[in-house]
């Protein structure tokens, strides 16, 4: 488990050991013998770049229904003809998932669970942003866009998705949960506010931080989370793991971006470094079918890998959760959480 790889935390958040994992290291094959037979596998952020990528891979494995959440239904249809010429007999659906609203988070959720048959196998929370501009979403208290897209909104699924994959009487093996993290968050800090001050509110200024700060502290939160939300799930109901893909080419990551120098910089650094969307997307299937249980709560590739330096101090950890499970009380995530798989057997229609 990460916790337990401390001593090695900053090594591997040096730049030469993530640029010389990207050159000289390749990511592995998917073992012989995996397979989704009968399983259902969800998959956020799926129409474009590595959620499409990673869709196909685990297509290849043979699941019973492949749910495809993406912020155009447009787009996602699209992607999922091409995938459905590829893969003829698979089951895909496509559904409407807006991470920069709360409103459609819980919409989505909720129609997870009334339309998609037993339980949720496996998900891939992929959606995610980086953008140069400060902007703030409409809803809620209107945080600012990579905040919430990143971090509160992927919070917020994570929970919801959570009673859908509890194991049961016909699928009692563990699901499978990975929420998709950056490099980026392995040397990125967060200030104590203080007592009484909120860290989401210190992080959420339009007078400290530029793009990339802000991308890489709304991965951080998210390793955070994902920790901390890891200790209060047990590993045989969902495994938890929170997974860097490493830096891809390819990829729609820097559509946000609208300077032309830092499109120029990211593109080089992308094209020497970076991999493809096929490799760095067969990750995920790592994160979620190979890894076992020893992942729980862990900072993931292919292999265990040290959390971020800054989690080894826990000094903000749980006053973060404390924050966030306020900030998204509205959705009664407090609730949510205090389920067992016993309890679900009483309660079917709530939760399925």
């Amino acid at each position: 488990m990460s916790a337990q790889l401390g001593k090695s935390a900053s090594s591997e958040a040096s730049v030469l050991t993530q640029a010389s994992r990207q050159l000289f290291q390749r990511v592995p094959p998917i073992p012989a013998g995996i397979d989704l037979v009968g399983k259902t596998v969800l998959v956020t952020g799926s129409n474009v770049g590595l959620g499409l990528e990673c869709a196909r891979h685990f297509l290849a494995l043979r699941p019973r229904q492949l749910i495809m959440a993406t912020r155009s239904l447009e787009k996602g249809e699209a992607a999922a003809a091409q995938l459905r010429a590829q893969f003829p007999a698979a089951s895909i659906t496509v559904m409407h998932l807006d991470m920069a609203s709360v409103q459609s988070v819980q919409a989505f959720a909720a129609q997870c669970r009334r339309e998609v048959d037993g339980r949720i196998d496996v998900a891939v929370l992929n959606a995610g942003l980086a953008t140069e501009t400060f902007v703030r979403v409409d809803e809620g208290r209107g945080r600012e866009t990579t905040l919430q897209v990143n971090y509160l909104s992927t919070a917020l699924l994570s929970i919801l998705l959570l009673p859908k994959m509890m194991p049961s009487a016909s699928s009692p093996d563990p699901a499978r949960l990975s929420i998709v993290t950056s490099d980026a968050s392995l040397g990125a800090k967060l200030k104590d506010p203080g007592d009484g001050k909120s860290i989401l509110d210190s992080i959420d200024r339009d007078d400290t931080s530029d793009g990339f700060q802000r991308y890489s502290e709304s991965k951080l939160l998210v390793n955070m989370f994902a920790a901390k939300l890891a200790e209060r799930v047990p590993n045989q109901d969902c495994v938890i793991n929170f997974c860097n893909p490493g830096a891809t080419k390819g990829t729609a990551f820097t559509r946000h971006i609208e300077t032309r120098l830092m499109k120029v910089v990211f593109g080089l650094i992308l094209g020497i470094l970076g991999r493809t969307p096929v490799d760095a997307s067969r990750i995920y299937v790592h994160a979620t079918l190979v890894l076992g249980g020893e992942s729980h709560g862990s900072y993931t590739d292919w292999l265990v890998r040290p959390w971020p330096i800054f989690m080894y101090s826990n000094r903000l950890g749980d006053k973060l959760w404390s924050e966030t499970m306020e900030e998204l009380r509205f959705a009664n995530v407090d609730g949510v959480l205090d389920f067992t798989p016993l309890s679900l057997a009483f309660f079917p229609a709530i939760y399925l």
